[in-house]
């Protein structure tokens, strides 16, 4: 049944849900401040642990992720949203511990293994459900700005850590955070959780459909990791996982759509051009982005000899810039209640600033560089947007399964930008570096962060080329990302602009209810069906029909009768026998 349109123009939040966004917001500072700043850390903990596969510092962390997201959104409605959060805050720690107590770079990478989890998929999910689409943008604008924040401070800490302390205190600095996190959605969060016995809800989690989806993500990761540095990437050891790993992608959607019977993917949400654009867009974005993340700040420490803090220092712009355009972009689409524009001016934004990357080298002024990074940040700010791309031709029911989907999209697009980006420039390297430099490394896979330590300490001519050697290997992969941008801006002009919903899932928004509000009928399938308002006594009465038991209990008589009788009838036509209607 089609959800009816509530005309009230905005949605009022209480204490209690700015409490709940709060816990949310701690987990978003937790992942960025882990990401970004692994990503100046890096060079450091490379020479320290001696390891080779230095991509697998960041892409083991997202490839987890990626792989874990599909099931966190399966899991998470079926155990509920607290429950499973706090478990992925967990396991966030767990993986943490590891990574700072390492002594290898296997166990690193095992560490940031298990650290990768759900937790950002859960913080949209939650949103979703107690904020309407089109109210969103504003809310993850503000997560936006907290991303910011720990993008912003994640390279000073942790260059700073690497550079004056150790870089495992950036690891052991996530075991305070993540039980502030944890204490904050075991406090606020007090969303509804699914009844039933727990072999019930075991027997309803996509088992066959996530051990696809992640054993085929793996595989492709070591496809992509491998190529080009530990292999050619002609070899069998590369085209083989990658193969495999596609194969198994695609064998994952064919099951879900047409054979689970509870699918993480339901094929709703694959059923219209708009959001497989979205989720395209969605898909580049994220190769384009950590792309830069992660390598601008070795630009900076390759060509221009900066410190880990002054490579933070001066990645600041574009990450300043990300948090204020996010906000305005979803003041913009609340406003006008379509989101075509924004997407349209993000992409054209980002592929300028991207563009004007490739015309970098070794002399350009900082200032130039700074403008550069200004424009990109204005594109990606922008480009939070593409959320409403994938949402908007959707029924508010399925939020929980876009959601996970769309953030697996971005989030496996990440480990793609990462290895991709270090591949290129492994290969680039060994046809640029002067031999005398590549002779001192027994694999391609060093030579990106085993060079640059060595950078500062090498005579004016090695060290020269060395640094030209980083540009032109480095200006490859802004070339490639500014084709893939391209690509992003023609999808916006195929998607339609589909007006923006103005309601929430009831099924799963905060158990405690303030007066006032209009009554409303939340079907099983969370479909909705306005009745009111009905005021008796000048009070307002929420009403939730849910699939508990039999019967249905008598509507209040205070009600006036006409209303009364109206919300009956709708109950009798809409609802199957098996309900209770809950005061």
């Amino acid at each position: 049944m089609p959800v009816v349109e509530s005309p009230a123009p905005t949605t009022t939040h209480g204490i209690r849900f700015w409490l709940v966004f709060v816990a949310l917001c701690f987990c978003v500072l937790l992942s960025a401040l882990d990401l970004a700043g692994v990503s100046t850390a890096a060079p450091t903990i490379v020479a320290e642990l001696h390891g080779s596969d230095f991509s697998w510092v960041g892409s083991a962390y997202t490839l987890s992720s990626a792989a874990c997201l599909p099931l966190s959104g399966n899991l998470a409605q079926i155990f509920g949203r607290k429950h499973v959060t706090m478990s992925m805050v967990v396991i966030f720690g767990i993986g943490s511990a590891v990574s700072a107590s390492a002594r290898s770079m296997t166990v690193l990478i095992v560490g940031r293994g298990v650290g990768g989890g759900g937790t950002q998929a859960l913080v949209y999910i939650v949103t979703a459900d107690l904020v309407p689409l089109r109210e969103r943008g504003t809310f993850t604008g503000i997560t936006g700005m907290i991303w910011t924040l720990g993008s912003i401070t994640g390279p000073f800490i942790a260059g700073g850590l690497a550079q004056k302390a150790t870089w495992r205190w950036l690891f052991y600095l996530n075991l305070p955070l993540c039980a502030l996190a944890f204490l904050a959605v075991a406090l606020f969060l007090d969303l509804p959780t699914p009844e039933g016995r727990i072999l019930e809800k075991l027997a309803k989690i996509d088992w066959i459909g996530n051990i696809l989806i992640i054993a085929s993500s793996t595989s492709c990761m070591l496809g992509l990791t491998w190529g080009g540095g530990r292999f050619p990437w002609s070899s069998p050891p590369v085209l083989a996982p990658l193969v495999i790993g596609l194969v198994g992608l695609g064998l994952s959607f064919v099951y879900e759509i047409g054979f689970a019977t509870y699918p993480t993917i339901p094929k709703v949400v694959l059923a219209n051009r708009t959001s497989q654009l979205g989720y395209i867009a969605s898909f580049i974005h994220g190769v384009v982005a950590l792309s830069i993340t992660f390598y601008l700040p070795t630009w900076f420490q390759s060509v221009r000899s900066a410190t880990p803090i002054q490579s933070g220092l001066y990645f600041l712009p574009m990450v300043a810039t990300i948090s204020p355009f996010a906000i305005v972009e979803g003041l913009i689409v609340a406003k006008l209640g379509h989101y075509r524009l924004v997407n349209l001016v993000g992409w054209g934004a980002l592929l300028l600033g991207v563009g004007l990357f490739v015309s970098l080298h070794r002399t350009t002024s900082l200032g130039l560089i700074v403008l550069f990074q200004l424009i990109q940040g204005v594109g990606l700010g922008m480009l939070y947007a593409t959320t409403f791309v994938v949402l908007a031709p959707l029924p508010i029911s399925e939020n929980a399964s876009a959601l996970s989907l769309l953030t697996f999209v971005r989030t496996f697009s990440q480990s793609w930008g990462i290895a991709i980006a270090g591949s290129v420039i492994q290969n680039k390297l060994s046809g640029t570096l002067p031999k005398s430099v590549i002779r001192q490394f027994s694999s391609p896979s060093d030579l990106v962060y085993g060079v640059i330590p060595e950078i500062s300490t090498m005579p004016e001519p090695l060290k020269l080329q060395v640094q030209d050697a980083f540009v032109e290997s480095i200006k490859l992969v802004w070339i490639i990302m500014a084709s893939l941008c391209a690509i992003g801006l023609l999808t916006v002009c195929l998607i339609k602009d589909i007006p923006l919903s103005r309601q929430v899932d009831k099924k799963w928004g905060l158990r405690e209810r303030p007066p006032g509000t209009e009554i409303e009928l939340v079907q099983p399938e969370s479909e909705i069906v306005e009745v009111g308002p009905v005021k008796p006594n000048n009070d307002s009465i929420i009403i939730e029909v849910v699939r508990k038991s039999t019967g249905i209990s008598p509507v209040d008589e205070s009600a006036r009768p006409s209303e009364t009788s109206q919300g009956r009838k709708q109950v009798r036509e809409n609802l199957t026998s098996n309900a209770q209607i809950r005061i």
